[in-house]
């Protein structure tokens, strides 16, 4: 028996490299996605209501003048 030179039967079967960490990354790919998405909706009725904000004032200094 030539222990330098193993049998090709001996070997364990190769590894299996793990799936989580690319499911973890999947997920936070998902949640920075659905936090841009919900951070630009909450930027887009911000600035709906300065303007919003802006037509009363106006329109308010229009019923104070006349």
């Amino acid at each position: 028996m030539n222990v330098s030179n193993p049998v090709e039967g001996d070997k364990p079967p190769p590894k299996r490299k793990p799936i989580w960490p690319w499911l973890i990354a999947l997920l936070l790919t998902l949640v920075v996605i659905y936090a841009h998405h919900r951070i630009s909706l909450m930027l887009d009725d911000l600035a709906q209501m300065a303007r919003d904000f802006v037509q009363l004032a106006k329109w308010i200094l229009t019923k104070l003048e006349g």
